[in-house]
């Protein structure tokens, strides 16, 4: 499991994840949710290992090629969005209410209520 989750570190870094960001242009239902794992990155009170996983997570999700493709219309982010929920889940008690506040400001509609 670790050197899975090491493996897709690898394909996380601020640039990519904007470059993705960007590409995507709010396709994504998780989108709020996948902001606020990046913030929850950048606090420098979040723990190391709760760090690698996120970065993981979103390592995941940048990366078109996984489990299910990304190419693949709907049924290709199934995969990524259970990574971001998963990775929400493990990290609930490290996403500040200033974290969600800086969703909001980036996405006004972004519903922030998980």
């Amino acid at each position: 499991m670790w050197k899975l989750l090491l493996f897709f570190t690898r394909f996380y870094s601020p640039g990519r994840f904007l470059r993705f960001l960007s590409k995507t242009k709010g396709k994504l239902h998780f989108l709020p949710k996948l902001l606020a794992i990046f913030y929850c990155i950048q606090d420098k009170d979040t723990p190391r290992m709760v760090r690698l996983v996120l970065m993981g997570a979103i390592g995941y999700v940048i990366l078109p090629i996984d489990i299910v493709p990304d190419i693949l219309p709907v049924a290709g982010w199934i995969d990524d969005a259970a990574v971001v929920a998963a990775a929400l889940k493990f990290a609930a008690a490290y996403i500040k209410p200033e974290h969600k506040e800086k969703v909001r400001r980036i996405l006004p509609f972004a519903r922030c209520d998980w």
